[in-house]
């Protein structure tokens, strides 16, 4: 019986980094700021709770991020220049599942718009 629950023990201490770790990959969002549409793909990859990658799409083109991770919270952000202005984008998202997630983006701080996830 005591071996059996050592054996426990050990499998569910060794599930914890791969549970940790399901945030990394490339994730199709989809969304809008305002009256404009976000469809994009971020490739995150995660290392000690943080979020480092890139997010690409037709509009703005590839951006470096930075972000962290915190259970089921993420959130990250990158800089992009639109019409001449440098804009913080902010991505605050709850993870639902390790394929889905789903939050809000804000914009210089501001809440601004929503999105969706999926882990492709």
């Amino acid at each position: 019986m005591r071996t059996s629950l050592i054996t426990l023990f050990i499998s569910l201490v060794a599930a914890f980094p791969v549970a940790a770790a399901e945030i990394s990959g490339d994730w199709k969002l989809e969304g809008s700021i305002g009256q404009f549409p976000v469809d994009i793909v971020c490739s995150l990859k995660e290392a000690d709770s943080k979020l480092t990658g890139v997010c690409k799409g037709a509009d703005i083109g590839e951006l470096a991020l930075v972000g962290d991770t915190d259970g089921k919270a993420v959130k990250w952000s990158y800089e992009v220049n639109f019409q001449g202005q440098q804009f913080t984008i902010v991505y605050t998202a709850t993870l639902d599942s390790a394929t889905s997630m789903k939050g809000t983006i804000s914009v210089m701080g501001n809440p601004s718009g929503s999105f969706t996830g999926k882990k492709r």
